[in-house]
């Protein structure tokens, strides 16, 4: 799990970093930079799941829900 967190924050800074040296184009990296935080979030739900934090779990769930929702808004 440890190392799915590392590996989608690296994609996300790689992706965020290229955007703003305008080596990619923003339709191309907004999209994916959210979709791999959202993913991050997800993977921080379920660790808020498996230690007993409900408060935590429904926050970055929701939180989750929203930036796909937002990138796929964007993407469509």
């Amino acid at each position: 799990m440890k190392l799915l967190k590392i590996l989608f924050s690296a994609i996300t800074i790689i992706f965020i970093a290229l955007g703003l040296l305008k080596i990619l184009s923003f339709d191309i990296y907004y999209p994916a930079s959210f979709i791999s935080l959202a993913t991050l979030f997800l993977l921080r739900c379920i660790e808020y799941k498996n230690s007993g934090d409900k408060s935590g779990f429904f926050l970055t769930l929701a939180t989750s829900i929203f930036v796909y929702m937002a990138a796929i808004y964007y993407i469509f």
